[in-house]
């Protein structure tokens, strides 16, 4: 499985990640594919938690989304939030991304990378393909 973003957008959600610390940012990422999953478009949210270690989107701000993408005929096919650590998932990701069966993008505000996880029997990473 693999996640493809232009570098347009990955420049969106590295400044999106900025422009919210020193708290965690997140973000639906609209499109839609199986084995490969094309993004769209990317929906900022506000962390509803305002924290530095974990982000929540309210019920109304996702039922909002789901919206939007059906309407647009594409699916939420990622979750976006940035990290103060590592991109890779924390304890609390792994457990919502149990329930949240998508591909979840991870931006680390201290090594400025991004990584890729999906839950599949087991946390698992995925590919990130860039186009230009």
């Amino acid at each position: 499985m693999k996640i493809v973003l232009s570098s347009a957008q990955l420049r969106q959600l590295e400044q999106l990640a900025k422009d919210s610390l020193p708290n965690e940012s997140c973000a639906f990422l609209l499109g839609g594919g199986d084995s490969e999953v094309m993004i769209k478009e990317i929906m900022p949210m506000e962390n509803a938690d305002a924290s530095q270690v974990s982000f929540t989107i309210a019920p109304d701000e996702t039922l909002r989304a789901y919206q939007l993408a059906e309407n647009r005929n594409m699916q939420v096919a990622g979750i976006f939030h940035s990290h103060p650590s590592l991109p890779s998932p924390s304890g609390t990701d792994a457990k919502f991304m149990e329930v949240n069966p998508v591909v979840w993008v991870i931006y680390s505000t201290t090594t400025s990378r991004f990584g890729a996880w999906i839950f599949e029997d087991g946390i698992k990473e995925v590919e990130m393909a860039i186009m230009a």
